[in-house]
């Protein structure tokens, strides 16, 4: 017979009640483990930890109906439990209460080593607590509290596993959604970088590009400059050949002078051009700034239009510099030109002027680099757009250009403030947007009595009675070279077949007492041809000639042991001033 069929009324009730709350429990229990993937939504959704703590809470409490419920996490720098969600919020300070109470009495340990829940009474013995460990397998992470309600003592275990899942799973969300937030945060930073690099790739490709672009600008220079070098030379030995043929006192010695002044300017300009193409500084030399200042203004005055109107206030006292006349040529002539680029399209007014100051002590703190004493002062001022404070922080820096592409390098200010720093000087500049820009060049001023004077009158030439031999491949410069030669009383051999002078030499080396070679010649360079010829006579002198050849420089030639490196056109002084150099200064040669 079924027992439950002798069962009293209440009894058989309190039997159905029993059996429906397990039911309800084990339904409550398969619901919340059906459930537990909205954790990893959460975290997908890219929610925070309160967010996950609300709906672990919300879990928690649709299984168990506590009164209160509150999170404690690990706070890793402090050592300590830290208070990170309580509801109801109310209830906060009574939680606070017996936490501190259960944590020096050692229940936290106690619910830490048992890995599950454990109920304990409160300090006032008023509430049953539920504390429960929230772990990951491999991490402590915190601790869950629950205050009990009344009658509610005892938990069913289905209820407590159900719990414990809960928890575990909270325990992984958050050591999850905190990976999850590393990871982000490592691709945002990789992101930054990738992101910086390009820009820094994208912004050396243009560096290299300009580099590129002056380097085949200036091998074209150079070559167009080697073409002009043995133009110019005809003219300039041909004039002074003409000159020793003419009354000392004549006009035409005077319009041949002119032309010679003429030639002068157009080899200073390609020397100019050859020292842009290989980028290297000439010999500094006492100079007087306020001449180069007008020798700029004769090639601008041709390009400015006539919408810009030019004033120039230079004192022509201002004392010497000592500088390199191309470098400093080239810092006038940029700071004019970018000054006359800011008008072209609106007109405006350029203003150059030439002073002689002093730098006091106080002016040289301000000014890093420069010293005290007697500076010229040299000021372009334009009436263009000007510049934003921004704009004018960067002026000096390379590859930085306001201008539009392709018209302008980016390097023209930056090498003007370091040609004019390697001088021992300062640049500044002035400007505000519409109001145009000033800019002001410090050089300082050495004494007169370093200064060479220079006259128009030619040096007289010194004679000699040595047997040179003449290599250039140029018919027309090895006349010249061998009537200017003949005159001063050397014994010349022209040839312009650079394997025929081999050939000659090898035949009688003690025949010659001077190499003259051209640098750059069809069958061999004049280096290839000086090696070969020391190879046979190790004390034979060479003067090695170029116009312009990348393969070669003056340090190159003299280390391998050619005795002078000169550029041409050579005139009629230099060229017998050198010849007798290296000549007289032989171990050899007879005093």
């Amino acid at each position: 017979m079924n027992k439950n069929l002798n069962m009293d009324p209440e009894t058989l009730q309190a039997r159905i009640e029993y059996l429906e709350e397990n039911r309800r429990l084990i339904q409550n229990a398969l619901e919340m483990a059906l459930s537990l993937g909205d954790f990893q939504e959460n975290i997908n959704k890219g929610y925070g930890p309160e967010n996950i703590l609300k709906e672990a809470e919300k879990k928690i409490s649709y299984l168990i109906p506590f009164e209160a419920a509150a999170f404690y996490f690990v706070d890793q720098d402090q050592s300590d439990f830290i208070l990170s969600f309580c509801e109801p919020s109310e209830k906060k300070q009574f939680i606070k209460n017996q936490v501190s109470y259960m944590i020096d009495k050692g229940f936290f340990s106690w619910a830490i080593r048992e890995r599950r829940g454990v109920t304990i009474s409160s300090h006032d013995h008023s509430k049953q607590l539920m504390l429960h460990v929230i772990a990951t397998y491999s991490r402590i992470r915190g601790m869950f509290i629950g205050v009990l309600p009344d009658k509610k003592n005892i938990l069913p275990d289905k209820s407590m596993t159900v719990l414990s899942i809960i928890l575990l799973n909270t325990a992984n969300a958050l050591e999850s959604l905190e990976f999850s937030r590393l990871l982000r945060n490592q691709n945002s930073i990789l992101e930054k970088k990738i992101e910086e690099r390009t820009k820094a790739l994208a912004n050396s490709e243009k560096q290299l590009q300009q580099v590129m672009k002056l380097q085949a600008i200036g091998t074209l220079a150079g070559g167009i400059a080697h073409d002009f070098n043995n133009i110019l030379f005809p003219i300039v030995g041909y004039t002074e050949l003409t000159m020793d043929d003419v009354p000392k006192d004549s006009q035409a010695r005077q319009n041949l002078k002119e032309i010679l002044k003429a030639t002068n300017r157009a080899k200073e300009l390609v020397q100019q051009i050859l020292t842009f193409s290989r980028q290297s500084s000439q010999e500094r030399k006492p100079l007087k700034v306020q001449y180069l200042i007008k020798e700029v203004f004769k090639l601008l005055r041709a390009t400015i239009p006539s919408s810009i109107e030019i004033e120039c206030d230079i004192d022509d006292t201002c004392g010497p510099i000592k500088g390199d006349p191309s470098q400093i040529h080239q810092v006038i002539m940029n700071l004019c030109t970018n000054a006359y680029h800011a008008m072209q399209e609106t007109g405006g007014k350029l203003e150059v002027s030439l002073k002689e100051i002093h730098i006091s002590y106080e002016q040289s703190i301000e000014r890093v680099g420069i010293k005290v004493g007697k500076h010229i002062k040299l000021q372009v001022k334009d009436s263009g757009h000007g510049m934003e404070p921004q704009v004018m922080e960067r002026i000096f820096e390379p590859y930085y250009t306001t201008k539009a592409q392709g018209k302008g390098t980016g390097l023209g200010l930056s090498v003007i403030h370091g040609i004019v720093k390697s001088h021992v000087g300062d640049i500044t500049v002035s400007s505000l947007p519409g109001q145009g820009a000033t800019f002001k060049v410090y050089l300082p001023i050495i004494d007169e009595l370093e200064v060479k004077i220079e006259t128009d009158e030619p040096a007289i030439a010194i004679n000699g009675k040595e047997r040179i031999l003449l290599i250039d491949d140029e018919e027309q410069i090895i006349d010249i070279e061998q009537q200017i030669l003949e005159r001063l009383g050397y014994h010349v051999t022209p040839k312009t077949d650079s394997q025929e002078a081999l050939e000659e030499f090898a035949a009688q080396p003690d025949r010659f007492d001077l190499v003259i070679t051209d640098m750059t010649m069809p069958k061999m360079t004049g280096d290839q041809l000086a090696r070969r010829m020391m190879d046979i006579k190790p004390q034979i002198p060479v003067i090695l000639c170029t116009g312009f050849n990348e393969t070669i420089s003056e340090e190159k030639a003299l280390a391998m042991g050619i005795d002078k490196f000169v550029m041409k056109p050579i005139v009629k002084d230099e060229l017998a001033s050198t010849i007798r150099t290296v000549l007289d200064n032989r171990p050899d040669h007879p005093n």
